[in-house]
C-alpha cells in the first residue's frame, strides 16, 4: 500500500487551542482500499445482476487513519481509526428477497466506524485499548500466503442473506440461517465466528522469533488467545494460526428454547494453515472451526445443535504470466455442518456445501481485478416435517466481477 502523510494544517487546527507542551506532532497516515463488484446470481427460481460493496466487513472498503510517536525512551504510543463505506442499510452483503428482488437498492451510502483504539508499545510488547480487532478475529481468514483474500476466504459473505428457494412453509429461509455462529449469535457466516471488532483490551506479547502470541478481553466477558507463526518451512512460505475464544456473556444465546436461560457460554476454536512454493507459485490454505455451547436445559438439548464443525480448503497457482502483474487461479471447497443454531421444523442436522473457482489479476501493487463463481448447496436432516420443509431447497449460484484499489 502507498501511504500519504498528513502533517501540518489538520493537526494545527486540531491542537491550536492546546498549550504547546500538550501537543505531540505525530505522523498520521491514511491507507486502505476500495472494493466494489457486480454479482450475478441464480437461485433456482430467479436470476439477475446487482452492484454491491463486496466481501462484507473487514475486507470490504475501508479507510484507516493511524499515527504514532515516541513518548518516552523506548516507548511509543499511537492510535488507529478505521472507517467503512457501507450501503444505506448499514450492510454490504448480498441480500435477495423471496421475489428475487435485491433488498438494498437504495441510493447513497453511509460511513461506519469499524475500529477506534489507542496503543502503547515497547520492549514489553503492545497494549491496545478500544474498538479493535481482537486476537481471534480473522484467525481462519488471513493466513493465506497467496494474498488472494478478496476473491475467496473461509467465511461465506456472497449470498448469506439470500432467500433459499424451494422451501415449503420453512422457518429458516436464508442461507445465513444455516451458517450461524455461537460466539456472535446472529452472525451467519460459517467460519471466523469471533470475527468482529469488539470494545476491549488486547495485549500482544513480544515476538518469539517467527511466533507471535496475543491475549484479549472484550465486552461482554469475551476472552481469547491466538498463536501465530509466519516464516519459511522447508523452502515454503508458511503461515499458521490457532485461536481460542470463550464468550461468557451471551455466547450461544441463539440455541435457547423459548423461556430458557441456558446457552449463555460458548467456546470457539479455529485454525488456519497456508503454504506457498515461491518458484512454482503453487499454494494452499485450509481452515477449520469448531464451536461448542454450554446447553443446560433439557428443552435446549433437544431443540438445538450444541456443537458445530466447519472446514474450508483453497488450492491454486499464482504466477507472473502477464506483464501487468501476477495472476492467480484457485479452487475452493467447504463444508459447514450443524450451524442451524436453534432447531425448527424437526431439524436434527444440516450441512451447507460450498464450491468455487476464482481468478485474480494484479496490476502492480495498486489494483486487483477478480472474478469468482460460487455455489451453495443445502442438505438438512430431521423428521418427516423437515423433509417437507427443506427437501426441495434449490442451490444458489453467484458470479462476482470485482475490483480493489489500494491506497
Amino acid at each position: 500500500m502507498k501511504y500519504k502523510t498528513l502533517k501540518g494544517a489538520a493537526l494545527v487546527v486540531a491542537t491550536s487551542m492546546l498549550p504547546l507542551s500538550q501537543v505531540a506532532m505525530a505522523d498520521v497516515t491514511i491507507s486502505g482500499w476500495i472494493n466494489e463488484g457486480v454479482t450475478w446470481f441464480d437461485d433456482g427460481v430467479f436470476s439477475d445482476g446487482v452492484q454491491v460493496s463486496d466481501n462484507g466487513t473487514t475486507l470490504g472498503s475501508r479507510i484507516t487513519f493511524a499515527g504514532s510517536s515516541e513518548v518516552s525512551t523506548g516507548i511509543t504510543a499511537g492510535f488507529e481509526t478505521i472507517l467503512e463505506p457501507r450501503s444505506a442499510d448499514g450492510s454490504n452483503l448480498l441480500g435477495l428477497g423471496s421475489s428475487g428482488a435485491f433488498n438494498d437498492n437504495t441510493n447513497g451510502q453511509q460511513i461506519g466506524v469499524l475500529g477506534s483504539s489507542v496503543h502503547v508499545g515497547g520492549g514489553f510488547g503492545k497494549i491496545t485499548v478500544g474498538l479493535q480487532t481482537m486476537p481471534t478475529d480473522n484467525i481462519a481468514v488471513l493466513e493465506d500466503p497467496s494474498l488472494t483474500l478478496w476473491s475467496s476466504i473461509s467465511p461465506i459473505f456472497k449470498g448469506n442473506g439470500a432467500t433459499i428457494q424451494g422451501l415449503v412453509g420453512a422457518t429458516k429461509t436464508t442461507w445465513g440461517g444455516f451458517l450461524q455462529c455461537y460466539a456472535v449469535p446472529g452472525l451467519g457466516i460459517g467460519i471466523d465466528c469471533n470475527g468482529i471488532y469488539r470494545n476491549g483490551v488486547r495485549y500482544d506479547l513480544p515476538a518469539f522469533g517467527p511466533v507471535s502470541v496475543a491475549v484479549g478481553w472484550a465486552n461482554d466477558d469475551v476472552y481469547d488467545i491466538s498463536v501465530k507463526m509466519k516464516g519459511d518451512m522447508g523452502g515454503l512460505k508458511a503461515q499458521i494460526a490457532h485461536g481460542y475464544a470463550l464468550n461468557q456473556g451471551g455466547g450461544g444465546a441463539n440455541v435457547r428454547a423459548a423461556g430458557s436461560t441456558s446457552g449463555s457460554e460458548s467456546e470457539t476454536f479455529q485454525l488456519q494453515a497456508g503454504l506457498m512454493h515461491p518458484s512454482s507459485g503453487l499454494f494452499g490454505s485450509i481452515a477449520y472451526q469448531r464451536e461448542e455451547v454450554d446447553v443446560t436445559t433439557a428443552a435446549d438439548v433437544v431443540a438445538a445443535a450444541d456443537d458445530t464443525d466447519a472446514w474450508w480448503l483453497k488450492v491454486g497457482i499464482k504466477q507472473a504470466w502477464f506483464d501487468a502483474g501476477d495472476t492467480s487461479v484457485s479452487f475452493q471447497y467447504g463444508q459447514y455442518s450443524d450451524q442451524f443454531a436453534a432447531a425448527a421444523d424437526g431439524i436434527t442436522g444440516s450441512e451447507v456445501e460450498r464450491i468455487g473457482l476464482s481468478v485474480d489479476q494484479y496490476f502492480g501493487s495498486s489494483l486487483i481485478i477478480y472474478g469468482i463463481w460460487e455455489q451453495l448447496e443445502l442438505d438438512v436432516s430431521g423428521t418427516a416435517a423437515t423433509a417437507v420443509a427443506y427437501g426441495g431447497a434449490q442451490d444458489l449460484d453467484t458470479f462476482t466481477l470485482g475490483a480493489i484499489y489500494f491506497f
